[in-house]
């Protein structure tokens, strides 16, 4: 039998690819530079020009540097798309000459055994029929590995996003939605607990009792101690049991009862933040700083893929308005999704705390997490969209109705506005632009 092997050999070359890939990155720094040039002797028109429409030319070039930018960084990213698709022929080529050779092995068999009709064929002939026919499927799952290469470095460079920032993309994915969700949950692990310890006084120390109480009960001892001293003092601990939730304890007597049988399941209570012990603290803070951090980049990066699809929807939308509109579907979107992840933190907490002990906060931290990654992703019913998304587009809806409404056309909404943009401003010099 022979082997079909017509879709192993019309692959473009790796080494054609990887070689110009870099060329497409190189053209688009090189436009780049080229608008920049010309931005920079635009704007000395300002100086030298004054009369009738002088706003209006200085205001045409708005636009360009933006599109010369984000074209740039498309091409980058083109770059390292075909470098990978380089990568994966090269394997997939490796694969296919080790095939080749094991088929002109097998053929090499089958013609040797009918050179030889005297001999025994009967323990060879079907032997080799099988590698064959072995090699023929392996021929077949390696050009149908090829086509989904192909396909995905087309969807590769068809989905690229102008602007996107990598620092953004790696902390907003699924990837990163679970590495700030563990790294929050741990943030909250480090506490404190009040014990009793024993100072050593390598040398007499003098005591001073400060009261009358004291100093008739400490009379037999002096004042004079040698052997140590008693304090009260907070040591560093990891608690992992979770809090008792304030929710169920005052709504649910079922929990109020597993609660008070086995107090020892949940973590006790510290109070505040000058309870704990500066290490403890320092992580709880920072566990906050951090889910606000993220938050921030969700914000950043709705706001980025937001001014880049105006921006190529609408190339002569004044610069102004496409970054007010950019920084309030950024702010809408934004919210909307670290809501989302805020609340399945919240409801991991819940679930964690009703089992109790430290297999509570193990699945509650787990829960928590699952749900921010189902949220993330794509589901076909919602044309394509991940959950998070199609609340981030509703709750944009209902905002762009509310913002048209007569309420916030009158003074009361003007004003709101205004707070608005001051916030965004504030933010955006935090998160960037």
């Amino acid at each position: 039998m022979s082997v079909d092997t017509s879709g192993l050999f019309d692959w473009p070359s790796p080494d054609a690819v990887e070689g110009a890939a870099p060329g497409i990155g190189a053209g688009g720094r090189a436009y780049l530079r080229s608008v920049e040039r010309a931005a920079a002797t635009w704007v000395q028109l300002n100086a030298h020009y004054r009369g009738d429409g002088a706003e209006e030319i200085q205001d045409a070039f708005g636009a360009v540097l933006p599109h010369a930018g984000l074209l740039a960084q498309s091409a980058e990213q083109a770059t390292g798309v075909l470098a990978e698709f380089a990568e994966g022929i090269r394997a997939l080529v490796a694969q296919r000459d080790a095939l080749m050779v094991q088929i002109d092995a097998a053929n090499c068999a089958l013609l040797e055994s009918a050179d030889q009709p005297d001999q025994n064929t009967a323990s060879t002939l079907p032997s080799t029929e099988l590698l064959l026919r072995a090699a023929a499927d392996s021929a077949a799952v390696l050009a149908r590995n090829y086509t989904l290469l192909e396909e995905a470095t087309a969807g590769k460079l068809t989905a690229i996003v102008l602007g996107d920032h990598n620092l953004t993309n790696l902390i907003t994915d699924r990837t990163g939605t679970v590495a700030t969700g563990a790294a929050g949950k741990l943030a909250g692990l480090p506490s404190s607990r009040r014990t009793v310890v024993k100072i050593s006084t390598p040398s007499p120390v003098y005591v001073r009792y400060e009261t009358e109480a004291e100093r008739v009960r400490y009379m037999a001892r002096g004042r004079w101690v040698t052997d140590g001293r008693w304090a009260l003092v907070s040591a560093n601990m990891l608690e992992l049991r979770p809090k008792v939730s304030t929710v169920l304890h005052k709504h649910s007597r079922g929990y109020r009862n597993r609660v008070e049988a086995n107090r020892a399941k949940w973590a006790p209570d510290m109070g505040g933040l000058h309870e704990l012990t500066k290490t403890a603290a320092a992580f709880r803070v920072g566990g906050g700083m951090l889910s606000v951090a993220t938050a921030g980049f969700t914000i950043a990066d709705e706001r980025q893929d937001a001014y880049n699809e105006l921006l190529q929807a609408h190339p002569d939308m004044d610069p102004d308005e496409l970054n007010e509109r950019a920084d309030s579907v950024g702010a809408v979107k934004g919210s909307a999704k670290a809501g989302i992840d805020l609340a399945a933190a919240g409801t991991g907490a819940l679930i964690g705390s009703a089992i109790g002990g430290p297999a509570g906060t193990v699945a509650g931290a787990a829960i928590g997490i699952g749900i921010s990654v189902v949220t993330s992703l794509e589901f076909g019913f919602l044309d394509n969209r991940t959950i998070k998304d199609a609340a981030a587009d509703t709750a944009l809806d209902l905002v762009d109705g509310f913002m048209e409404s007569n309420l916030m056309k009158s003074d009361a909404g003007k004003a709101a506005r205004g707070a608005a943009d001051a916030v965004a401003d504030c933010w955006n010099k935090l998160f960037g632009r």
